[in-house]
């Protein structure tokens, strides 16, 4: 719920006198989160005068249910210092190239100092390619509920490690130590923030929440790939949306840039006026759309699947093709979480996990982004999230026709052209 400001003193205690139990508060953007109040409890609760609104949570699928991944197995290390003799780079990552990342290796400070929020289904910290690059300390899981507790007898709720895959994945591909995989700000800092369960789920309350901590724990940037499309007319809704912006602009107003994926419906946002996309147009966001080669050719044309229009995506990133007909290496390769539990232990191996996964998605392409951000913030540390925006946009190569258009927004981003800013 909204409330007028702060949390009030005696909150707790007229939520538990109308039979609920105040599970949350995130005073710094005045939301609660409660639960096992009746319908007519929250009613009453609605007309306090400093209750500004009140909807229910939702859960809410952000991530695809089923997505197409493969797994890699492979032993051979690289570990050259600018990331260019990482096992997978010069095969698999065309990503990487298409955005000029090699090329920033060697002209900037990739990343140093800079704190990287992954918003996600959690991490892991001993992978190969991962391990110390995640500040463990600062991380933390947000779920306030998981069915994979029960369902599978694992320890999603109360730890950060990533028992799906989507997590693990992004992180890579934001920072990694040049092993199996490279990455676009090979010296950038981690944090791990759970927000969803191993199945892809989770609360508002729940993103809500990751938001507020990973700014309070000291975040450059937040990466959340992530969304869910909704009518902006559907019931219960509002309240919900609200309560995220407010969690965007505090992240904002205190120095981080929030980025987002710009989801994987095809659709043209600037046509469909009835729906919304959220967290990428939430207040404050980047919205970031994808890109990737048909059968390794035309590697800045739109991906089949992603969202575009300039009221929804802000600038296009790589996040892979796969489609008939196309080649397995028109994917994005990142990390295999060695928790996760939907490779039948493909994931989990003895050289503590130098296995790899491919997909596609604006899941992917947002990582991308955020990883441009904190090679600008190692650049320019003094820069704030709206400078930080400028830089990427401003450093993307125009695609598309000329300026922004309705196709590639602000472009494909550049991380060279970025940190020239």
């Amino acid at each position: 719920m909204l409330l007028r400001s702060g949390i009030p003193g005696d909150f707790a205690s007229r939520v538990e006198r109308l039979g609920g139990t105040l599970l949350r508060t995130m005073p710094e953007i005045g939301v609660a989160v409660t639960n096992g109040l009746t319908d007519e409890a929250a009613s009453k609760l609605a007309k306090y005068n400093d209750v500004a609104g009140l909807d229910r949570d939702l859960e809410v699928q952000w991530i695809p249910p089923l997505e197409s991944f493969a797994v890699e197995a492979t032993d051979d290390p690289g570990g050259e210092s600018d990331q260019s003799g990482a096992s997978a780079f010069a095969a698999w990552q065309w990503n990487l190239r298409q955005i000029a990342a090699d090329q920033a290796w060697l002209s900037t400070n990739q990343g140093q100092g800079a704190r990287v929020a992954i918003l996600d289904t959690g991490i892991d910290p001993l992978h190969t390619d991962l391990a110390g690059k995640v500040d463990v300390a600062a991380s933390a899981s947000m779920l306030s509920f998981s069915p994979c507790d029960g369902l599978f007898g694992i320890p999603d709720q109360n730890t950060i490690y990533d028992f799906r895959f989507h997590g693990a994945f992004v992180a890579g591909v934001v920072t990694s130590n040049g092993v199996r995989i490279a990455s676009v700000a090979p010296d950038a800092t981690l944090i791990g923030v759970k927000v969803l369960s191993c199945l892809g789920s989770g609360s508002f309350g729940d993103v809500i929440a990751g938001i507020v901590h990973a700014t309070s724990v000291g975040a450059d940037v937040i990466n959340m790939s992530l969304g869910a499309y909704f009518p902006k007319n559907l019931p219960g809704a509002g309240q919900l949306v609200a309560a995220l912006n407010r969690a965007t602009n505090f992240a904002n107003r205190n120095g981080v840039l929030v980025v987002a994926s710009a989801g994987n419906g095809a659709t043209d946002l600037d046509k469909d006026k009835n729906f919304t996309h959220v967290p990428s147009q939430s207040a404050n966001v980047l919205s970031v759309g994808a890109t990737g080669p048909f059968q390794q050719m035309n590697f800045d044309q739109l991906a089949t699947y992603t969202n575009f229009g300039v009221s929804g995506v802000d600038v296009m990133a790589p996040g892979g093709n796969f489609q008939s007909g196309g080649v397995i290496q028109d994917g994005i390769r990142s990390v295999c979480s060695s928790f996760s539990i939907f490779f039948g232990g493909a994931c989990q191996t003895a050289t503590r996990n130098v296995n790899l996964i491919g997909g596609n998605g604006t899941s992917f392409s947002a990582p991308h982004v955020a990883g441009t951000a904190a090679v600008v913030k190692s650049q320019f540390p003094s820069k704030g999230p709206s400078q930080l925006e400028h830089c990427v946009f401003k450093g993307a190569d125009d695609l598309g026709k000329p300026g922004t258009d309705d196709q590639y927004s602000k472009g494909r981003i550049n991380v060279v052209g970025a940190a020239a800013c």
